[in-house]
C-alpha cells in the first residue's frame, strides 16, 4: 500500500472519481463527507494525507485543516472551487501542505499527493529516529521534523509545513543567496507561476515568528533581484 488517504469532501461524485484514481496507484482510500465524518476517520485510522475540501456543510476547511494539525502528523491537500491566492496563503497559514483549486487534473493532484506524502514520510522516519534534524543558531533551535522552533528559554513554536521546509531549505544554503524560485519549489511543492508572491508571504511570517528574541530581518536577509539568504550561525545538535 502507498498509503492511506481520507478524502473530505461533501460532493459524492468527486469523492468517487477520486477513489477511482487513487486506487489503481496503490492507496488506500476512506471517504468522509463532513467534518463530523472526518474527525471520526482521523479517531478510527491513521492517515497518511488528507484531501481537504476548503468548502464543507458543517464546518470550514480551514478550522479542519488546524484540528488535524492539532491531532496527527498527515499530510494536508486543500482543494477549492475559489482558486484564489488569498486562499493559498490562508491554506498554508494554518498547516495545509499543499492546495489544488477545482477543476483540476487527475496527474496534476497525483504529482501533488506523491510530493506531500515524500515529505511527510521522511519527517516521520527522522522523528522516529530521534534526531528531529536540529541545528542551533542564534537564540534559535530548529527541528525540522517536528517543524519546531524553541526558544532559548524553553518556549515552542510550532511552524507550518511550509515554513518549515522554507527555513530548512535556508539553512541548507545557509550564508548563500537562495533564488525566490528555489524557495517556492522547495517550500510549497511546486514551480513558482509569473510573479506570485506566495514565497514573499511565507517570507514574512517566518521573519514574524523569528523576531521574537531571535532578530528575524537579521537572520533571513533579502537579496534584490535575486531572493534571500539565511546569514545565521549554523550549529547542529
Amino acid at each position: 500500500m502507498q498509503g492511506r488517504i481520507l478524502v473530505v469532501d461533501d460532493d459524492a461524485d468527486l469523492r468517487l472519481v477520486l477513489r477511482e484514481h487513487l486506487e489503481p496507484e496503490g492507496y488506500e482510500v476512506i471517504e468522509a463527507g463532513d467534518g463530523a465524518e472526518m474527525r471520526a476517520a482521523v479517531a478510527r485510522h491513521e492517515i497518511d494525507l488528507v484531501i481537504l475540501d476548503l468548502l464543507l456543510p458543517d464546518d470550514d476547511g480551514l478550522n479542519l485543516a488546524r484540528y488535524l494539525r492539532e491531532r496527527c502528523d498527515a499530510g494536508i491537500v486543500m482543494l477549492t472551487g475559489k482558486g484564489t491566492e488569498m486562499d493559498l496563503v490562508i491554506g498554508l497559514e494554518v498547516g495545509a501542505d499543499d492546495y489544488v483549486a477545482k477543476p483540476f487534473k487527475a496527474r496534476e493532484l497525483l504529482a501533488r499527493i506523491r510530493s506531500v506524502l515524500r515529505r511527510t514520510k521522511r519527517a516521520r522516519r527522522q522523528a522516529g529516529e530521534g534526531g528531529g534534524g536540529a541545528v542551533h543558531f542564534k537564540d534559535w533551535r530548529f527541528e525540522s521534523a517536528f517543524q519546531r522552533l524553541t526558544r532559548a528559554d524553553g518556549e515552542s513554536t510550532v511552524l507550518t509545513a511550509a515554513e518549515s521546509r522554507l527555513l530548512q531549505t535556508l539553512i541548507d544554503h545557509a550564508g548563500r543567496s537562495v533564488a525566490r524560485e528555489l524557495l517556492h519549489r522547495e517550500a510549497l511543492g511546486y514551480e513558482m507561476q509569473g510573479s506570485s508572491r506566495n514565497i514573499d508571504v511565507l517570507v514574512g511570517r517566518l521573519r514574524r515568528k523569528l523576531d521574537d528574541n531571535g532578530g528575524g530581518d537579521a537572520l533571513i536577509k533579502s537579496v534584490r533581484g535575486v531572493g534571500y539568504e539565511f546569514a545565521g550561525q549554523i550549529e547542529d545538535g
